[in-house]
C-alpha cells in the first residue's frame, strides 16, 4: 500500500465499518508467528500476492518452484534466494524478501539480490533444475523436471521449447527480480528512483511492498501488494552496483554513448525485448526498422503493448482504447483485430494501408475489415517498414484525428 493510501476498512452488511490493523511482520509484536520465513511461504502458496501484472503485463501465471533455493554466490555456498517462480511460458521471477529489521539489510539488499540472481544466471537449465527439484524434495514438494511442475493443460506446449526458453532467459540474464518487503526504506526508495529511469542487463528489478492486515473473520488476512518502483529496460545500459564505505551502496548506470542528434534509445519492457528477440530470428533487420517506428509512433501518443503479440494503441480522451493492429512474432501484421474507431473510420484505415503494399481489404458480413495483400495473405512487417514508414504513420495520425472528431461530435 503507498504511503499516501489510508487504512482498508472491513464492511460487513451485519455491522459498520472498521478500520483494519496491520500485522507487523517483523516478528516484534508476536514472535514467532511472523517473519521473512512467514513471508517467502505466502508468496510461494498464494502467487497472485505478487503483482506480476503491475511489473510486467506480458508475463504469464505464476507458478512457484520453491523456497530458499540454494547458490553459490560471492564464494558462499550457504547463500540462498527466498523464492523463485516461472510461468509456463518459461519466464522466470526471482525475488527476495527483506523486512527492514537493522541498517546493514537496508544498505546492501539491491547489491544482495542483483548478486543472487547474477549467480542463477551463470546456471544452465539441468542445473537450475536439479538444485529447484533437490530443495522441492527436501520440503516433500513433487515433480520430476521444472516443466511437470509449471504444466497445466496439455496443451501448455512441450517441454523441450520450455526448457529452450528457461535456457535463453539464463544465458540472457533476463528475468524480473524483485525485492519484496513490508517497509520499504526510503533510503531503498533512492536507489530505486535510479533504477527506475535506467535498467542494467537484461533483467527487470522492482521494490514491491506487502501491507497485511488482520481481518474480523478468523483465519482471515487482507493481503494489499504496492510496486514501489520498477525499472524499464534501456537496450545495452549496464547497472554496477558499488559498496561506498561511507555513502553505502551506490548504483552507478552506464549508458552506451549515442550518436550526435540522436534520441536517447526507447525504454521497452521485459516483454518487449523478448518480442524483439524472436522477431530478429525471423529477420535480423526487423526490430530495428519496428524500434524506430515505435519511438515515432509513441511521440504522437501510440503505445506498444506487448503479450502474446504486439498491438499498437491510441487512448482517446474518451477513455476508449484504439486498436491499430497487431504484429506477430512471425513478423505478419494483422489489421483485424483493429478497432481504429467505428466501422467507416476503421475501414478508411485500413484501405490507406492495404493501397500502401498493392493488397486489399476484406470485409465480413458485419463490416469488420482486414488487409491482405494480392496473395490474400497477412501482410509482413517487411512489407510496410521501412519503405512506408511515414504513411503508416500518417496513416495512423488521420485515424486518430478522425476519431478524436468523432468523440467531440458524439458529446455534443
Amino acid at each position: 500500500m503507498r504511503r499516501r493510501d489510508g487504512s482498508p476498512v472491513w464492511v460487513d452488511d451485519n455491522q459498520s465499518g472498521e478500520i483494519l490493523k496491520r500485522i507487523d511482520l517483523s516478528g516484534k509484536s508476536d514472535p514467532g508467528r511472523y517473519g521473512e520465513a512467514w513471508l517467502q511461504n505466502l508468496l510461494h502458496d498464494h502467487p497472485k500476492a505478487f503483482p506480476i501484472g503491475q511489473i510486467e503485463k506480458g508475463f504469464g501465471e505464476l507458478v512457484p518452484l520453491c523456497t530458499e533455493l540454494p547458490l553459490t554466490a560471492g564464494g558462499d555456498s550457504s547463500r540462498s534466494l527466498d523464492n523463485i517462480f516461472a510461468t509456463r511460458e518459461g519466464q522466470l521471477v526471482l525475488v527476495e524478501v527483506k523486512l527492514w529489521r537493522n541498517p546493514e539489510a537496508r544498505r546492501a539488499v539491491v547489491a544482495q539480490v542483483l548478486e543472487y540472481a547474477a549467480a542463477i544466471f551463470k546456471m544452465s537449465y539441468s542445473e537450475l533444475q536439479a538444485v529447484v527439484l533437490k530443495r522441492r524434495a527436501a520440503v516433500g514438494d513433487t515433480g520430476n523436471s521444472l516443466f511437470e511442475i509449471v504444466a497445466g493443460e496439455p496443451n501448455d506446449g512441450t517441454q523441450e521449447d520450455f526448457s529452450d526458453k528457461v535456457a535463453d532467459n539464463l544465458k540472457r540474464g533476463r528475468a524480473v527480480v524483485a525485492v519484496v518487503g513490508d517497509g520499504i526504506h526510503e533510503e531503498i526508495m533512492a536507489i530505486a528512483d535510479l533504477l527506475q529511469s535506467h535498467a542494467g542487463h537484461r533483467f527487470t528489478f522492482a521494490l514491491v511492498e506487502l501491507a497485511v492486515y488482520e481481518t474480523p473473520r478468523a483465519g482471515v488476512r487482507l493481503v494489499v501488494p504496492s510496486v514501489l518502483a520498477k525499472t524499464t529496460l534501456i537496450e545495452r545500459g549496464v547497472v554496477r552496483i558499488e559498496d561506498d564505505a561511507q555513502n553505502g551502496v551506490r548504483v552507478v548506470v552506464e549508458q552506451p554513448p549515442s550518436e550526435p542528434g540522436t534520441k536517447a534509445p526507447r525504454p521497452i519492457t521485459l516483454s518487449e525485448d523478448e518480442f524483439f528477440e524472436l522477431l530478429g530470428q525471423r529477420d535480423a533487420g526487423l526490430p530495428g526498422v519496428l524500434k524506430s517506428f515505435l519511438a515515432k509512433a509513441e511521440s504522437i501518443g501510440v503505445s506498444a503493448d506487448v503479450q502474446a503479440s504486439l498491438s499498437l494503441k491510441y487512448p482517446l480522451q474518451s477513455g476508449r482504447t484504439v486498436n491499430l493492429g497487431v504484429i506477430n512474432k512471425n513478423g505478419t501484421v494483422d489489421f483485424g483485430y483493429s478497432s481504429a474507431g467505428d466501422l467507416k473510420s476503421r475501414r478508411t484505415y485500413n484501405e490507406r494501408l492495404a493501397a500502401l503494399i498493392g493488397g486489399k481489404v476484406l470485409e465480413s458480413n458485419k463490416g469488420l475489415s482486414w488487409v491482405k495483400t494480392a496473395a490474400n495473405t497477412f501482410p509482413l512487417l517487411s512489407d510496410l517498414l521501412p519503405q512506408h514508414e511515414q504513411s503508416w504513420l500518417d496513416a495512423i495520425e488521420q485515424n486518430v484525428r478522425e476519431n478524436s472528431e468523432s468523440t467531440s461530435s458524439d458529446e455534443a
